[in-house]
């Protein structure tokens, strides 16, 4: 499979969507329901992005397998699987706060092989495949060069499920004295491709699912960095930062709190 002609299909199906949800936000056609407990919103916006993008990749490739945040996994007897997620950032979209992204990813054999994250609202394109480099807007992008946790800016999330939020809340009231500023953007697929711009230094957030991180991950590591999945707290832990910080970062985020 040629990737970059694959980043050509994959960056018109995102196209097709942002210009969807970006109707959809101007004409204030949002339905807001919730799933799993009172704050997991979902909108007929995430629905209905999911459905085009489903609908392109079965288009195209009919044979592969795909698994989605909204509608679960459509498996094939395949070796390629398409990971995605419509809106990561549901909270901040419903609420027209300008920071949520389309998120799209392939695997091949369990391996991130092209991903693509997309702000419309902040007009940033990110991409990247295997060996082939991380690019915002067509621009090449790499991870910064800090090595110090005191001159750091970092990124985490709070989910709204409750024992997820007070499980990091030890670590972020931890961490918040040793680095230069944390923040909460409600978009991990977004903070990973910050971390690959280099305008964070280091990410971490416990029980993301694949949807929310399977392209960041790939656009970080293409711009250098290093993003691992740890099991804390017999939790999951994904923690992202550039090779000089990454150790520092962890062992100073894992200490006993």
């Amino acid at each position: 499979m040629n990737l970059d002609q694959l980043m050509v299909e994959i960056e018109s199906w995102v196209d097709k969507v942002a210009a969807y949800q970006k109707i959809a936000n101007e004409q204030n056609q949002l339905q807001v329901r919730t799933k799993g407990y009172a704050t997991d919103f979902v909108t007929n916006v995430d629905v209905k992005s999911e459905e085009i993008l489903i609908e392109c990749i079965k288009n195209a490739y009919p044979e592969h397998s795909i698994l989605t945040e909204e509608r679960g996994s459509f498996t094939n007897d395949s070796d390629y699987l398409w990971v995605i997620d419509p809106i990561d950032g549901t909270t901040n979209f419903i609420h027209r706060f300008p920071i949520s992204s389309i998120s799209i990813a392939l695997q091949h054999k369990g391996v991130t092989q092209a991903g693509m994250v997309y702000s419309p609202w902040l007009n940033m394109k990110f991409r990247a495949t295997r060996q082939g480099g991380a690019y915002l807007n067509g621009k090449r992008i790499y991870v910064s060069h800090t090595s110090q946790l005191e001159k750091s800016l970092l990124a985490t999330g709070f989910p709204g499920g409750g024992y997820s939020e007070y499980i990091n809340l030890k670590y972020f009231n931890h961490m918040i004295s040793q680095t230069a500023g944390i923040r909460r953007t409600g978009s991990a697929a977004l903070d990973l491709c910050f971390v690959a711009a280099s305008y964070f230094d280091g990410f971490w957030e416990f029980n993301l699912n694949d949807w929310d991180m399977c392209a960041g991950a790939l656009i970080a590591e293409e711009a250098g960095g290093i993003v691992k999945r740890l099991e804390v707290d017999e939790h999951s832990l994904t923690l992202c930062s550039n090779d000089r910080l990454y150790d520092i970062l962890k062992e100073s985020l894992l200490i006993q709190v």
